[in-house]
C-alpha cells in the first residue's frame, strides 16, 4: 500500500511538470514556492523569458561596434537569421524592414520561452493552450489590421469574393475564406502547444516507467527519455520558426490583392 502510494506521489509529482499551477517546485527537497493568486506558473515563466530577453539586449546593443563578439554576435546572427532566412524572402526586402523588429522578437520571444522549459526545474509555458492562443489571438488580429489598412474593408473583404458568381454562392465563399483565416491562425496554436506539451509528456511518462514497473526498466526508459529530450531541443528551435515564418506568410497574403 505504501509503495502504490509512493507510486502515485511520485507520477504526480513528474506529471505536474507539464501541467500549470499556482506553486513552483525548484528541485527535490527544497520548499515548494507559493505563488500569488494572481500569478501561476506559466505566467512567471513568460516574465521569466521577458526579463531574460531585456537583460540579454539591452546591455548588448546600448553601444553598437563595427566587430561585435561574444552575445551581441549570437544575438546578431539571430536577428540576421530571422531577416534573411524568413521575413526577405516572403515579404521582400523593401516591405520587409518595417516587420523585422516584429518578427525577430516574435522568433525570440518563443524560443527563449521553449527552451527555458527544457530546464527540470522550470516548466514550458507554450506547453499551455492559453499561451499559444493568445500568440494565435495578436496573428489573428495582425492578419485583420494589416489588410484593411493596405487593401481597405471593400477591397480586403472583396479580395476574398470571387468575380462572376452568385451572389449565395459568393457569400458562402466569403464566410469560409473568413472562417479560413480563423483557422490557419488557431492551427498554429495548436502546432505549438500540441509539440512541446507533447514530447515533455513522453520524456514524463518514459521516466515514470521507473517507478510504476521496475528499477531495471531504467536501463530502456532513460536513454528513451535522453532521445527524446534532444529531439525537444530541436522541435523548440523548429516550433519557433514555424511559428515566426506562417505567421509572416499570412500577414504578407492579406495584404496583396492579388
Amino acid at each position: 500500500m505504501q509503495a502504490e502510494t509512493a507510486n502515485v506521489n511520485i507520477s504526480d509529482i513528474l506529471f505536474e511538470h507539464v501541467l500549470d499551477g499556482k506553486t513552483l517546485k525548484l528541485f527535490p527537497g527544497v520548499p515548494e514556492i507559493q505563488l500569488p493568486d494572481w500569478l501561476t506558473v506559466h505566467t512567471l515563466m513568460l516574465f521569466i523569458s521577458t526579463l531574460l530577453i531585456l537583460a540579454m539586449f539591452l546591455p548588448s546593443f546600448r553601444k553598437p561596434v563595427l566587430k561585435p563578439r561574444g552575445l551581441v554576435n549570437v544575438l546578431e546572427s539571430i536577428v540576421l537569421f530571422v531577416r534573411d532566412d524568413i521575413v526577405y524572402p516572403v515579404m521582400g526586402e523593401k516591405r520587409g524592414e518595417k516587420w523585422i523588429p516584429f518578427y525577430a522578437t516574435l522568433f525570440i520571444f518563443i524560443s527563449t520561452v521553449n527552451f527555458l522549459g527544457l530546464i527540470p526545474a522550470f516548466k514550458t509555458a507554450t506547453g499551455n493552450i492559453n499561451v499559444t492562443s493568445a500568440l494565435a489571438a495578436l496573428i489573428f488580429l495582425l492578419i485583420f489590421i494589416t489588410g484593411l489598412k493596405k487593401l481597405g474593408l471593400h477591397g480586403f473583404f472583396m479580395n476574398m469574393y470571387p468575380e462572376d458568381i452568385l451572389l449565395p454562392i459568393g457569400l458562402f465563399i466569403l464566410f469560409m475564406e473568413v472562417l479560413g483565416i480563423f483557422i490557419k491562425s488557431m492551427v498554429l496554436s495548436l502546432r505549438i502547444f500540441a509539440n512541446m506539451f507533447a514530447g515533455h509528456l513522453a520524456i514524463l511518462s518514459f521516466l515514470v516507467l521507473i517507478f510504476v514497473l521496475s528499477v531495471w526498466s531504467a536501463f530502456i526508459s532513460v536513454p528513451f527519455a535522453l532521445f527524446t529530450y534532444m529531439l525537444e531541443i530541436l522541435v523548440a528551435f523548429i516550433q519557433a520558426f514555424v511559428f515566426t515564418l506562417l505567421s509572416c506568410i499570412f500577414i504578407d497574403l492579406a495584404s496583396h490583392s492579388h
